[in-house]
Order: C-alpha cells, then sequence, then structure tokens
C-alpha cells in the first residue's frame, strides 16, 4: 500500500529479549495491572500515534510468544541476546528497512523494563516533529536536584542505519545520542520516565507510580 502523501509513520522498537536476572523472573512476564507488563505496555503503544511495533525477543522467546499468543505486531527474534541489548537494537532497526518496507519517518525505542504511557509518547514524536530534530528524550531530577535521561527515547528514521550497526563495543544507543544529541525535554510531573524495573524492589515502586 502506498504511504499517504505527506504523512507522517511512527514505528516503535520494544526490546524484551534480555535475561531478566536481577528480577529474579522474566521481566516482560511480570504481573503488572490485571495482565503481563509487555501485554500492558503493548495497549500503552497501540494507544499513542505508533503505527507499528515491532517486539524483539530472546532469552524467554517461547514463553512470550505463547503468552502473546497471535498479534498484530511483529516478533523478531534476537538469536544474539546473551551479547547485550545493543543487539536487540540491531536486530530490531534490521526488521524495519527490511527490503519492500517502507521506513518509518520516527521511531520509538522503549525497553519492557522501562513502561512509557501513552501520552508521553505522543508528547515526545510530537516534540520531535514540530522541531525537526533528531532525537528527542525526556529529563528528570533526582533526590539532589540533578537531571538525568529518561525513556522513552525518540529518534528519527534517518537515524536507523546507524541503529542497525550497533553494538556493545561501540555503546549501541549511547554513541548514537553522543553523535546525534538529542533535545532533552523536562518532564518533573511523569514520575514514569525515570521507572527502571531491574529488581524486585524497583517493580514495586513502578506499580505505585503507574497503578501496576
Amino acid at each position: 500500500m502506498a504511504r499517504e502523501a505527506n504523512r507522517v509513520t511512527v514505528a516503535a522498537l520494544l526490546l524484551a529479549a534480555g535475561a531478566s536476572s536481577r528480577m529474579g523472573e522474566p521481566k516482560p512476564l511480570v504481573a503488572w495491572a490485571g495482565r503481563t507488563l509487555i501485554e500492558w505496555e503493548l495497549e500503552q503503544l497501540r494507544a499513542s500515534c505508533v503505527d507499528e511495533i515491532v517486539v524483539v525477543i530472546g532469552a524467554h522467546a517461547e514463553a512470550v510468544r505463547r503468552t502473546l499468543g497471535v498479534l498484530p505486531e511483529r516478533l523478531v527474534f534476537n538469536q544474539r541476546w546473551p551479547q547485550g541489548r545493543a543487539t536487540s537494537l540491531a536486530k530490531g532497526a534490521a526488521a524495519l528497512l527490511a527490503v519492500g518496507r517502507a521506513r518509518p519517518d520516527v521511531v520509538v525505542i522503549q525497553n519492557v523494563d522501562q513502561p512509557a504511557l501513552t501520552h508521553v509518547i505522543d508528547r515526545l514524536v510530537a516534540t520531535l516533529r514540530e522541531r525537526g530534530v533528531e532525537a528527542v528524550q525526556p529529563t528528570y531530577l533526582d533526590t539532589a536536584g540533578r537531571e538525568h535521561g529518561g525513556h522513552p527515547v525518540v529518534i528519527s528514521g534517518a537515524l536507523l542505519d546507524e541503529l542497525a550497526q550497533a553494538t556493545e563495543a561501540t555503546e549501541g544507543l549511547r554513541a548514537i545520542l553522543q553523535r546525534h544529541p538529542p533535545l532533552r525535554i523536562p518532564m518533573p510531573e511523569e514520575p514514569s520516565v525515570a521507572l527502571d524495573l531491574d529488581t524486585q524492589e524497583a517493580l514495586a515502586e513502578g506499580r505505585r507510580v503507574l497503578g501496576g
């Protein structure tokens, strides 16, 4: 199907390939608001301006597949998941660049252990489009008042070629954002942008913040 003239297309990469060793159970499948975390995140993405979603799976691929069942989203298996998160970025980017596919104009990059709300995703995408920048990232303040980069990161589709070459040795997304510094968007009113569900303690905090 031909792309509508002047229509901006938005894709999302949802990275869910890690071993979840610190969590003690597969992060995508932890209980969250009456379903699993990955199901909740897909609901948030579907409700946003995102047109297509690629889910990169790895360590717990079969369990995730069984949980999700038949989905409109694409599931991509990253056989190199033990080598680090950058390999999942590269695998997802390659899927979006596959022959015969139209390159998306905008890409939302989300880790399964860093859940994002629909309105946050929409705000970041809108800002990237309105400002004409290559990348945007929300920021938050820690208890000492220091600013940190939050999530998700939203990039121009023009950076997909670099993302497809990402490796742990080249520092993955971090190196790309060093070459293409994101416009940083302060979101002190959005504690979700600071969540990182690496442990059971962090999971409990995430549930408190987002009602999961």
